[in-house]
């Protein structure tokens, strides 16, 4: 039983409680270092315009201190295995700037009074639909659009939260990344990103009238559908895949239109645990999105126990997200630039995850960390089936504050191995002038429907 009594429930609030709705911690840790939650961003700063670009809230903010690889035995216990072998791979331009922490992250009120309604409610489907899918289906009925479980008991649940955390109801962009070679020279690939997403979108969520059609109501509705539409490089250009993601079915059902053929296929590796990340050139998984997510039917993953633990991470990234950056300025060989990068301690939650006996993965032994104020994933380690520790992650979050909502500007994906590093199509802003613009929130980028259907695809695709 995934949900808690209302005793329990009682933790969690606005103000005043021991937890925020969300199940982050409302307090500040001992030494200050970390600060109470008290709302995070609830205007835009000044000199912010809609549509616009964001505006740092935090500009004038100094480094604390600088992490290198001379002196960060002395935070070890407050870094990732993923960050310690960086300091050692690359001693002479790996570096962390760690600047005051701000805990910015906030959110629509709405989702703050589902999320604690869900503590007392959200629940599993009983009985489930199968072996390995006890905690792969949430039942009916039993939550409203929010965090599902902001309390967890366990870290199935919190992959849940992460999951279907809230990334708005919808956006468009025309998204920008890179694969880049151990040298630091790199490829650029440039997507269009539909989303649209069933579960924000209703009376429970702000009073927009909810999906319908059963593209998005099938098993317990839809959680998030994704489509991508290739721009460059010109091999690929016009290829569109979309899919849809369900409560009661974690499969990640896509199809791909495929214009060479003017046709629409079904495409069940797009996002398929470690299948390809689509555009990586092999250099992530299908699964490593947003460091660690379910997709899927089945849980092929056996959890440790829960924990919460304070650790530098990429945090309010503004500096990566002004106009005029192109990936000459960001990527380096190995690594992105650190200084562009901002890290501040906060808590996170730790998921460590090793395959189950009788599945195959390309990562049998892997962590994801993810910020307790948001859900956002924010580190990630993967071994190798040897048990060496291979691909190392992170994603650079902060604040959308015109939504509001944390989420991620860009990432990076590193190979310790081939020292090749990759970064998911985000970083908006690298584009040509006139032509790069952060993603649209608005109803003006509320994505066509048809586009998530296989009917509906392809219209949208060209010869």
């Amino acid at each position: 039983m995934a949900k808690v009594s209302p005793q329990e429930a009682a933790k969690l609030g606005l103000e005043g409680t021991e937890l925020t709705p969300f199940g982050a911690i409302r307090a500040g840790n001992a030494d200050g270092s970390i600060p109470a939650w008290e709302g995070g961003i609830k205007t835009p700063p000044a000199g912010y315009k809609e549509g616009g670009w964001y505006v740092d809230p935090y500009a004038d903010d100094k480094p604390l201190f600088t992490i290198t690889a001379q002196n960060y035995q002395q935070y070890a216990d407050k870094l990732s295995a993923g960050q310690i072998a960086l300091f050692k791979k690359y001693p002479d331009t790996y570096k962390m700037h760690v600047y005051p922490s701000r805990r910015s992250a906030s959110f629509p009120q709405w989702h703050y009074e589902n999320s604690i309604y869900n503590a007392t409610r959200a629940d599993w489907c009983n009985p489930p639909p199968g072996p390995n899918r006890e905690k792969r289906c949430l039942a009916s009925n039993t939550w409203k659009p929010g965090v599902f479980f902001p309390i967890p008991n366990d870290n199935a649940e919190v992959m849940w939260n992460h999951t279907f955390r809230f990334v708005g109801k919808w956006y468009t962009a025309l998204a920008y990344g890179y694969n880049a070679f151990p040298d630091g020279k790199y490829a650029v690939q440039v997507k269009r990103d539909r989303f649209l997403m069933p579960l924000w979108i209703g009376p429970d969520a702000g009073g927009d009238p909810p999906l319908t059609g059963e593209r998005f109501t099938r098993s317990g509705g839809g959680g998030l559908c994704a489509s991508q539409e290739d721009i460059e490089p010109p091999r690929s250009a016009g290829s569109i895949f979309s899919a849809c993601l369900y409560l009661q079915d974690t499969t990640f059902d896509a199809y791909l239109y495929v214009p060479g053929q003017r046709r629409v296929r079904k495409a069940p590796e797009i996002g398929f645990y470690d299948s390809p990340g689509t555009g990586s050139d092999g250099l992530r998984t299908g699964d490593s999105r947003w460091m660690f997510w379910l997709t899927g039917a089945e849980e092929w993953y056996d959890y440790a126990p829960i924990k919460r633990q304070e650790m530098f991470i990429p945090y309010n990234s503004y500096k990566l997200a002004q106009p005029g950056l192109t990936f000459d300025d960001i990527v380096m060989a190995g690594h992105n630039n650190p200084e562009l990068k901002r890290y501040e301690l906060h808590r996170v939650w730790v998921v460590e995850a090793t395959l189950k006996p009788g599945f195959r993965h390309l990562s049998p032994h892997r962590f994801a960390y993810f910020d307790e104020d948001s859900w956002d994933g924010a580190l990630g380690d993967m071994y190798d089936a040897r048990g060496d520790l291979w691909r190392v992650s992170e994603e650079y979050l902060m604040n959308f504050y015109n939504v509001p909502l944390p989420y991620f500007w860009g990432d990076d994906h590193t190979d310790l191995i081939s020292g090749r590093h990759s970064a998911l199509n985000s970083f908006y802003n690298v584009g040509p002038k006139g032509v790069a613009a952060p993603p649209d929130f608005s109803e003006k980028g509320r994505p066509d429907p048809d586009i998530y259907t296989p009917a509906g695809l392809r219209k949208f695709g060209v010869r």
